[in-house]
Formats: C-alpha cells, sequence, structure tokens
C-alpha cells in the first residue's frame, strides 16, 4: 500500500504523532543510512512466542500506542539478500516475541550506540538540539513521509554499518524520561536527564473497552440499568467507574468518574438503546420555580402549567401532581406518573418546589460534579473545587454531609440556615481523584547524632505512641528514634534475652505489646523495645521458612507472611493459628498492609497481591499496559490522607487501592536515595520516614533514614 506510512501516523494519538516525528528525524540524521532504508509496519507481541521464531532480527525502535503498535525497521536488518523478508509480514503487520522488544536496548549497547554524557553536559546539548529540531522536524516532515511511502516496495539489501549519532542517544534519553507510551528502545535503566515534566494521566481511554455501543432494548433509562447493559455487552468495562448523563428514550453518555483509576475521566462513549420506560427526570429538568406567587392552597392546575412553561417535553396528560404542601414561602409536591402512561416509568416520583423568593435547588447549581484531581481530601480543598467548577454556588451556604469524605468521594447538603437555596434532604455527590505528585518525594537525608549509627539495614519501623518510635535493624537490634528519624539509643536487652537472629518485622498490638518477627520465631516485646519472652509455638505448627513480613488484621487476628510465600494467621500473642497460604506467591511475602477500605495487599518479588480477610489470595493485581515496577517492592505505608506508597529497591511509587500503580515518584533534581529502600512509615503528626540498607563492604552506604514529603 503505497500511503501506508501516512494512514499508519494518521491513526496516532498526539503523542505517539510526535514520537514517530522523532524517530524519522534521528533516522535522517544517521550519517551513514538515509530515509529510503527505513521501513515501519503494524506491530503483534507476542508474550507466548519464542524469540527464536524472530530469526534475529531486532527493530530501530517500537511505538506502543493506545490505537496499535508500531515497529521500526532498518532494511538491511529486515529482509534477506535476495529481498525476502527474514520473518513474515502479513497485512504490514509483523508478530514478534517480547524477548526481541526487549532486546533493542540491549542490540543499542553491543552495538556501540551509545554514548556516556555527563549528566549537565548532556543537558545542555539536549536543550539545544530540541530547540533546532522541533522546527526542523514540523519542516521536512512531510517530505520524509513522501520518501517513506514511495520506497515502501523496495527490498533492496543495504550493507552499510549501522551507526547511530549522538542525536540518538538524546533523543533515547529524553524519551526515557518522557515515554510513558511505551518506548521499549528507550527503556534505559540510567536516566541522566529529565527535561519533560512526568505525565500522569496515563489512564486508558474509555473507547478502549466500551466498543460495543448498542445495547438494544432494555427497560428504562436509568442509570443501574443503563450500566448494566453496558456491560452485558462489554464485559471487560469496569461499570463502577462510571456514571450516565443526557439519557433520553434512544441514547445516553456514559461519563468516566474522576476517581477512576482505570479510565481517563475526560473520554466519554455515547450509547443507544430503545428503553421501554424513561425516567421523569428525562423530561423535566427544572424541579425549583422561584419568584412564583401562589394563592393559600394552589391548585394542581396551576402548578402543572408552572412546571410545563419550564418543561415544555414534559407529558403532562401521562402524569399527575400529589402531596401539595407549604405555602406562602415554599410549596412542595410529588409529581408522580399516571398508570396509563406509556412513557414514565410506572414507580417514578420527582419532588417539586415552588418558592415566593429567588431560592433554587442545589442539584441545578452545583451541577459540575465530577471534580478531577485534588491534592488532598481536606474539606476546604474540595470546597475550592466545587467553587472553581461551579462559580455560581455560594459555597457558604452547603456542608459536607457527616463522616461523608472519602479518597473518592464526598457529600454536599444545603446548610439548614441557607438564604439562598431551598433546605431539604437531598445529598449530592462529587468524585474526585485526590492526588498529589510530591508525596513521596525525598525530603532530606536525616543526619544522625556522631556517635550513633544504625549497625544493618533498618528492615522496620512503628510508631508505639506519641514519643516512642521503635526501628528494627538487620542486626538483631531494636532502636528507639525520635519523631524526626534520629536515633535516641539502642534498646538494651535483658541480659537472659535476645533474638534468634536478625530481624525483620514489628506490628503494634497494642500500647503495650509488639509483635518481632526474627528467623524462624515470633517475640513479644515492652512498648519500650525490650524482649518480654520469645512466643512457644504449638507442638504441631511452625513457620516453614523465616518471617518477612507482619499486620494487624483485626484484634483477633494477625498475619505473618514467609521467605517461601507462605501467610499465617496467627493469635495476638503471636501464637499460630494455621496456615492459610503454602507457598503460593512469586517470591517472599516482602509486606503486607491493610488499607483503611478494608483491602488488603501484600508485596512478592516485583508484584502486588490483593487478599482476603483471612490472608488467603483473592487475586493477582495486573498492572496497567506500560507499566510496572523496577525491582524488587520491599514496604508499603497508607498516608492519613489515604495515599498508598510502595518502595521497591530504588523507587517510591504511588498505588491506587487496588494496587495498580498510580505514578513512579519523580525524586527532585539533585535527591536520591543512597542505598536500597526497606522500610516506610508514617507517624502521627503526619512525617513520613524511609529506612534504608546497609552494605558494610562499601564505604559510607550505612543505613539511613529519610525524611519524605506529605504534601
Amino acid at each position: 500500500m503505497e500511503n501506508k506510512v501516512q494512514v499508519f501516523f494518521d491513526s496516532m494519538c498526539n503523542s505517539c504523532q510526535y514520537k514517530f516525528k522523532k524517530v524519522i528525524n534521528v533516522a535522517k540524521k544517521n550519517a551513514l543510512k538515509d530515509l529510503y532504508d527505513l521501513q515501519v509496519f503494524l506491530c503483534t507481541v507476542d508474550k507466548n512466542r519464542s524469540i527464536n521464531e524472530d530469526n534475529g532480527v531486532v527493530p530501530l525502535a517500537f511505538i506502543f500506542c493506545k490505537q496499535d503498535s508500531y515497529v521500526f525497521f532498518w532494511k538491511e536488518d529486515l529482509y534477506n539478500g535476495d529481498g525476502s523478508s527474514k520473518i513474515k509480514i502479513f497485512n504490514n503487520r509483523l508478530i514478534l516475541s517480547q524477548a526481541t522488544i526487549d532486546r533493542i536496548k540491549e542490540h543499542n549497547a553491543n552495538n556501540n550506540e551509545l554514548t556516556v554524557v555527563k549528566k549537565k553536559q548532556t543537558q545542555d546539548i539536549t536543550s539545544k538540539l530540541i530547540s533546532e529540531n522541533n522546527t526542523s522536524i514540523v519542516k521536512h516532515f512531510n517530505r520524509q513521509m513522501v520518501i517513506m511511502n514511495r520506497q515502501n516496495l523496495l527490498h533492496s539489501l543495504k550493507t552499510r554499518k549501522m551507526i547511530l549519532s549522538i542525536v540518538l542517544v538524546i533523543i533515547l534519553l529524553f524519551a526515557t524520561t518522557g515515554g510513558v507510551l511505551g518506548w521499549y528502545f528507550s527503556r534505559l535503566e540510567n536516566k541522566i536527564i529529565n527535561v519533560q515534566n512526568p505525565n500522569y494521566n496515563w489512564r486508558i481511554n474509555l473507547n478502549e473497552h466500551l466498543k460495543d455501543r448498542d445495547l438494544g432494548g432494555i427497560d428504562n433509562n436509568v442509570e443501574e440499568t443503563i450500566l448494566a447493559a453496558v456491560k452485558v455487552k462489554n464485559s471487560v468495562v469496569q461499570i463502577e467507574d462510571l456514571y450516565v448523563k443526557n439519557a433520553t428514550k434512544i441514547s445516553a453518555t456514559v461519563g468516566v468518574k474522576s476517581s477512576s483509576s482505570l479510565y481517563d475521566p475526560n473520554s466519554s462513549v455515547d450509547v443507544h438503546f430503545v428503553a421501554r420506560y424513561v425516567t421523569l427526570a428525562t423530561d423535566v429538568k427544572q424541579r425549583s420555580f422561584p419568584d412564583v406567587n401562589l394563592d393559600e392552597k394552589p391548585e394542581r392546575e396551576e402548578l402543572m402549567a408552572i412546571i410545563f412553561e419550564a418543561n415544555k417535553e414534559l407529558r403532562t396528560g401521562q402524569v399527575k401532581i400529589k402531596n401539595i404542601q407549604g405555602a406562602n414561602e415554599i410549596v412542595t409536591a410529588d409529581l408522580t406518573v399516571l398508570k396509563s402512561s406509556d412513557r414514565y416509568l410506572p414507580t417514578d416520583t420527582l419532588k417539586l418546589y415552588f418558592s415566593s423568593d429567588n431560592r433554587k435547588l442545589l442539584a441545578e447549581v452545583l451541577t459540575n460534579q465530577e471534580l478531577g484531581d485534588i491534592i488532598n481530601k481536606k474539606p476546604e480543598t474540595i470546597i475550592d473545587k466545587i467553587r472553581e467548577l461551579n462559580p455560581e454556588v455560594y459555597v457558604d451556604e452547603i456542608e459536607f454531609v457527616a463522616d461523608s469524605i472519602t479518597s473518592k468521594q464526598a457529600l454536599i447538603k444545603v446548610k439548614m440556615d441557607s438564604t439562598d437555596y431551598i433546605v431539604n434532604n437531598d445529598v449530592i455527590k462529587v468524585n474526585y481523584r485526590v492526588f498529589n505528585p510530591n508525596i513521596g518525594t525525598i525530603k532530606g537525608k536525616v543526619k544522625q547524632p556522631a556517635d550513633k549509627k544504625f549497625d544493618n539495614n533498618v528492615e522496620s519501623i512503628v510508631q508505639i505512641k506519641n514519643d516512642v518510635i521503635l526501628a528494627a535493624t538487620w542486626g538483631s537490634t531494636i532502636y528507639q528514634l525520635n519523631s524526626n528519624g534520629t536515633i535516641i539509643e539502642q534498646v538494651e536487652q535483658p541480659a537472659d534475652k535476645k533474638f534468634d537472629d536478625f530481624l525483620t518485622a514489628l506490628v503494634k498490638i497494642s500500647d503495650n505489646i509488639i509483635l518481632a518477627a526474627s528467623l524462624k520465631s515470633i517475640y513479644q516485646l515492652n512498648s519500650n523495645g525490650t524482649i518480654i519472652e520469645q512466643v512457644e509455638q504449638p507442638a504441631d505448627k511452625k513457620f516453614d521458612d523465616f518471617l518477612t513480613a507482619l499486620v494487624k488484621i483485626s484484634d483477633n487476628i494477625i498475619l505473618v507472611g514467609t521467605a517461601k510465600g507462605s501467610i499465617y494467621q496467627l493469635n495476638p500473642d503471636g501464637t499460630i493459628i494455621v496456615q492459610v497460604v503454602n507457598k503460593g506467591f512469586d517470591d517472599r511475602i516482602s509486606s503486607l498492609v491493610k488499607l483503611s477500605n478494608g483491602t488488603i495487599l501484600a508485596s512478592s518479588g516485583n508484584s502486588i497481591y490483593q487478599l482476603n480477610e483471612d490472608g488467603t489470595i483473592k487475586t493477582k493485581v495486573e498492572q496497567p499496559e506500560g507499566k510496572k515496577f523496577d525491582n524488587y517492592l520491599e514496604s508499603f505505608v497508607q498516608l492519613s490522607d489515604d495515599t498508598i506508597l510502595v518502595a521497591d529497591k530504588n523507587s517510591i511509587y504511588q498505588l491506587n487501592e487496588d494496587g495498580t500503580i498510580k505514578i513512579k515518584v519523580e525524586q527532585p533534581e539533585g535527591k536520591k536515595f543512597d542505598t536500597y529502600l526497606q522500610s516506610l512509615v508514617q507517624l502521627s503528626d503526619d512525617t513520613i520516614l524511609a529506612g534504608t540498607w546497609s552494605f558494610a563492604d562499601l564505604p559510607g552506604s550505612l543505613a539511613s533514614i529519610y525524611q519524605l514529603n506529605w504534601e
């Protein structure tokens, strides 16, 4: 197909079109090749395919786009000397193994295509090149596309050696920092510069899941009915993240709640159906009627005329008014459906309000209930967002329903003393996503007193009381800390008591009792960190390996994980109740956490699992495409604002409540962890402490405490 490159380009999203241009521009600057040698194909990555089936081909670049995937080849890498392709090409599409895609980085390195450039030098060069190349890309892109299209069917072999200029290095590194859409060739582990703001909205377009939009016949156009039909036609759709607006008898718009961790809240889909009945709200858009003068006992006909004047679509012959109450300032009435109605849902009712002053229903003013991202769930933050998106709302006259604020939504009602809104029992739900990219960034490394240091990895940190913070180390030692992370003292154990070996986890049972995991044993500790006793297990029960993680699930149940990937239930005194999982995880259980919504998460290797209340595995969390952890996970913490952090050996991630990655936290320029991360905790004053490893054979690589930003 002569114009296939243009077709590919037009089908890409804007971000991938920009990256497409970058690839072409880089290829053009290769002194030993020209654009006639570059080809692009659609690509399917088969994770079950063997690398041997790919016959040694290695692409120049790979783009994962929301619409499709695209792969770039120099012709000499794809075709044999006789012009035949090394792998099968069908309808301009290749099938490659995941291993071949992963070889792109390795191939570049083995062919010395990367040059090590000092950080400042790289940044200066990059800034200059980006400035110069952006203009060049726009100017020459159309001509380059024509060249590629014209040469698409030429399969002549080029034998000149592939050497990329330093421009490729810069663009590769640039793509590494900004490539959230899946540049496999830029998945370099050494990030040298960061010249592009991270794109935090990786969430997918609803169109990718909601593809069948013809829902057929449905009973009514109530939101729950429409979403249930959407689910029947599109089984992968997560309908709890969706809402319905603009519903008619034959169509509606399905939108995404701001709180969704899966779908882009800016996306929506129009669906079509034939509803047997519609709600009264379909035709009655205005329910409050200000500035009306009514008699002491208003007639139904008078009220119906007022309603119809504001709602011309209403079939007045199919409804009736009941329960007229009040007089003078506020009159209320119920609009109900006649049994003979062939349009309206028989059981539907709408409350209507008629006022002699200018009072309105809050719901008719607070119309934008999807608030988007907010940095925290403080009441004033939510109110400010409501004011921003609904400028006509008098925020001084609204308030929150008690205890209704969560990490995803809040309920709003009118204050009882409001003078502008109709006071009733109606509540309005506003949705949002609590998201602050600064949470988890390094605030600073804690400087310890000159005469104090940790003897080994800081494996676990727990706050017992406001003034008592304990840290356990791999060196079998308990330390007392100040709230800023500095060491107060090493806890001196009684002469007749000591731990079996290294410590791995602490959990607070009460203000007076702490459980500690050491090798294959559980110890009870006092609140000051001294040993009470080693827990004696029942004769018929023992752990299958050394213990790695502890979490309190309830007053009666403690869960402990082991190095073999097993989970046990414990009594509050540390004795074994039962083994509930036998080696059912990828690796050792490195951390356990119970979230405020009841979800229990476990980390094992570089995977996260959801657990049931009893500790059994509920599901292994599938991360979004293009998102993964760089290394083994070590520690969870849920913060006071419900933000969830998890640390792998080198990085901090923010998670959604289901355990999927929200973002990888980008650390400020010049700040990094000296050694591997091992433990996380948030104190009662909101301070976040992170403990690290100790490498005894590396000078200066002692275990440390870092403070992280929490707002």
